[in-house]
This record gives C-alpha cells, sequence and structure tokens, in this order.
C-alpha cells in the first residue's frame, strides 16, 4: 500500500441522521437538490439558501438501507442544521437526530485498496458504500467514512495497515482539491454559482424551494460578477511559507483596485504557498494580485 496514502481523523464534520416516512419528500421540499427518485444507497450534496439564495448550510446526504438519510455537514454547523430541520417538519412523518460528531477520511492514490483491504463497503458513482453505522462518501481527494461507525473503521483500516496522520493532510488535500469548505468559501454571504456548486448541490430543473428564484435568475443572467479561484503566491524573501496571508484579507490588483477575497491558505509540501479565493470576474486566470504582503498568480481549480 501506498506510503502516501493515509487515514485521518476529522473532528470537523458531524452527522445527522433523519428518520421516517417523509424525509425524501421533506428535504425535497426546502433543500437545492431533487431527492424525491432517491433510493436506497444513492448519495449526492445539497444546499439550505436564504431567501435571497445566499449559502445558509451545505452538507452531504446518504439514503439508507433501513430506510432514513444520514447526513453529514461541518461538525460546527451541525446543531443549526438539525434544528432548522427540525423546526418545520411539522407536516411531514420525519424525526431530527442529534448530532454526532467525528468522521474520518481516506487520502492518497491507495485510498480505493485501503477500504478493499480493511473490508469496508466502497461507494460507486452517485452512490455511498453503506455499512451498519457507516458511511463511506467518494471525494475528489480519496474517502470520507461518517456515522458513529467512523471510528472503529478508522481503526480497521489502521490494522490493514494504513499509516494514520494529523487532521492538517485534509486541509492540504481539500485546498489542493479545490474544495469549497462551509465556515471558510462556504459563507451565508455567496451565491451557490460563485462557488461552484451548481450542478454538484444544485438541481436546476427541480421545482420552488427558498432562494430558487435568486439560483435560477442569477444562472439564467450569468450576472455573477466574482468566482472560486485558486491563489499560487510567490516565495517569501526567506524561501518559506512563513508570513501567508490571513483568510479574509483583501486582494489588490496591480491597478490598485479591488480583485477578490482570500478564503483559505496552506503552505502545501509539493505545490507551495497555496490559496481559495473569492476573485472578481474582471481579474483573468494568470494574473498576479497582492494580498498583504505576497503577491500570487490566480489560477483555476484544481490546482496542477
Amino acid at each position: 500500500m501506498s506510503a502516501l496514502t493515509c487515514v485521518v481523523d476529522r473532528p470537523d464534520l458531524a452527522s445527522v441522521h433523519l428518520s421516517g416516512t417523509g424525509v425524501l419528500g421533506y428535504l425535497h421540499a426546502v433543500c437545492t437538490q431533487h431527492t424525491l427518485d432517491l433510493a436506497p444507497g444513492d448519495a449526492t450534496q445539497a444546499l439550505l439558501l436564504s431567501p435571497k439564495g445566499k449559502i445558509e448550510y451545505a452538507f452531504r446526504l446518504a439514503v439508507l438501507d433501513g430506510g432514513g438519510v444520514l447526513l453529514d455537514t461541518e461538525a460546527a454547523a451541525a446543531p443549526a442544521l438539525a434544528e432548522r430541520l427540525a423546526r418545520f417538519v411539522f407536516r411531514h412523518d420525519v424525526t431530527v437526530g442529534q448530532p454526532v460528531a467525528g468522521a474520518a477520511s481516506v487520502l492518497g492514490p491507495g485510498a480505493e485498496a485501503a477500504l478493499v483491504a480493511a473490508g469496508l463497503p466502497g461507494p460507486g458513482p452517485g452512490r455511498a458504500g453503506i455499512g451498519p453505522e457507516l458511511v463511506v462518501h467518494r471525494t475528489p481527494v480519496g474517502f470520507d467514512l461518517v456515522g458513529t461507525a467512523a471510528a472503529a473503521a478508522a481503526a480497521e483500516l489502521e490494522r490493514a495497515g494504513l499509516q494514520r496522520s494529523p487532521a492538517e493532510r485534509w486541509e492540504l488535500a481539500r485546498v489542493a482539491g479545490g474544495l469549497p469548505r462551509a465556515g471558510h468559501e462556504l459563507t451565508d454571504d455567496v451565491l451557490a454559482e460563485e462557488a461552484g456548486l451548481l450542478g454538484s448541490h444544485v438541481h436546476l430543473d427541480k421545482g420552488c424551494y427558498p432562494g430558487q428564484e435568486t439560483v435560477a435568475r442569477v444562472h439564467n443572467l450569468g450576472q455573477v460578477q466574482r468566482r472560486l479561484a485558486g491563489l499560487v503566491f510567490r516565495p517569501s524573501p526567506d524561501g518559506g511559507g512563513d508570513g501567508l496571508p490571513a483568510p479574509r484579507t483583501d486582494l489588490v490588483a496591480d491597478d490598485g483596485r479591488r480583485a477578490g477575497q482570500l478564503r483559505s491558505v496552506v503552505d502545501h509540501p509539493d505545490l507551495g504557498p497555496i490559496g481559495l479565493a473569492y476573485v472578481r470576474r474582471v481579474v483573468d486566470t494568470g494574473r498576479l494580485v497582492r494580498a498583504g504582503d505576497r503577491v500570487a498568480r490566480v489560477v483555476d481549480l484544481p490546482f496542477g
């Protein structure tokens, strides 16, 4: 098994179990995704939007074999998401469980082989791997394990020969993969199209849901003024990643105009200092911008 493949604890994730006969209909009514026709094992991603179309919550969901759905989202947002969902279920047969913190990720080129070696369920296209108290999601950088059995599954991966790495390894992989994260790139001042989530998190042909009119209008008119992009920072004078600008630092173009805002930044062992930022549409790929006292080049995502 590749030494580059590892298992990482994910304390930043939490899961919420929704049970009852009306779960899929309820989610279809309130979120951005078409959930009515989902079957056991199906998985997707969705958003809850404000009436003005701004992102309030981002989550994944998997339909469980025994009925119900397991959502997972940012741990800090999970209690509020569960409360929000529970507040409006009075017309549906839905019970919203309490958030359960904890998850794990498998990263690296041997991630799929690691799941097989540990006897864990592997997901197919548009599907989740479903096991007892466990859901396995495929991601662009590996696999995420969520549910109350996630810790036990991570231990099985270690027994199968996988090394456990610190949680910072996930953040490096996430930024390099160009994956927006709740609380960082996905905040309540961001539209789904700005974050590049149409298609993955938003079903453009489904019926009414909160914020749908804004989504349709912005998509049809193509009027978003910024996009999620990557930044590759020039080396600092000392040749390291020290002194990187903080998230939410404004970007300035060479003509002195505001060019956007930095949201995440890491010093990647292979790519060097890189970041994710919302960049104004008029700022072309390849252009140089300044974040604080550091200069960066705007690149398309994911990083090559």
